[in-house]
Formats: C-alpha cells, structure tokens, sequence
C-alpha cells in the first residue's frame, strides 16, 4: 500500500454522473479518496451519509471526495441519487485503480481504505482500517489539521 509522502497514481475513470474524472484535474485542494467494497454493503452506506452529511463542515478545504469501488456506473447513478451524495463515486470494475494504491483485497473485493492525496498528488494520510461510523468525523479532523 502506498505511505504519506508517495506520489498517488493519476488514475482517470468514469464517474457516476457520466463525467471523466482525472485524480490530478483536483489541483487546488486536497481530494479525499475513499475505497470501499461496494454500494450495497451496509457499511458503506453508512460511511456514505456520513460524508454527505460532513460535506459543509470540510469548510472549502478539500477539492472533492471521491468514492472508489468495483459497482458499476448503473448501481453508482441509483446509490448517489438514492443517498444524495454531493460528491462522485467511480466505478473501479477491473479493480486496476484499488491495485495501483496497493488497497488490499477480501474476499474478492476491495477493504475500506481512505486517502487523502495533496493537490501535488503526495499522499498526505491514509486510513488503512476504516470503521465507517464516524469514519467522515475523523477524515475532517485530519484534513482540518493540514497546513
């Protein structure tokens, strides 16, 4: 997995707004990176509301959040609409994205790891053994913290 101080890899998907997403278009502020099993896994939903809730209280700190798991864009488009996430979730079906920041694998799918990448793409925190409730409190606090 990669350590704070690492060059994230510049990965580009599709969100599940159709939009072409690229980690380093985000240069002006931090992006939170969340890798997650799946939208159905009741702790991602969980984790889910919880940022959508926060997303206010990271008072213009960081550039976007963007969820990461193997759903495709179909099952992204109904969890986003269904939870009214203000933030984009890419779909990472081959897996190529989690393997390229070293997310480790159970049971075939992706753990819940969360990264906070700087706007010069350095990895800045990494959570490496998410609880996804009060995950979204934690993550502020870190990001609050930055210089």
């Amino acid at each position: 997995m990669l350590a704070p101080g690492d060059v994230a890899p510049d990965f580009e998907g599709i969100a599940h707004t159709g939009m072409r997403v690229r980690l380093s278009a985000f240069t002006d502020k931090p992006v939170i990176l969340l890798f997650y099993p799946g939208d159905r896994d009741p702790a991602s939903i969980t984790e889910a509301r919880e940022f959508r809730d926060a997303w206010l209280r990271f008072n213009g700190k960081i550039s976007m959040i963007i969820g990461v798991s193997p759903d495709d864009r179909v099952l992204h488009q109904d969890f986003a609409t269904g939870e009214q996430l203000p933030f984009l979730l890419v779909s990472d079906t081959n897996g190529a994205i989690a393997r390229a920041f070293g997310v480790p694998n159970e049971n075939g799918v992706p753990k819940r790891v969360t990264f906070v990448v700087g706007k010069d793409l350095k990895v800045l925190k990494i959570f490496p053994d998410v609880v996804a409730a009060g995950h979204a409190d934690q993550v502020r606090e870190a990001v609050a913290a930055l210089p």
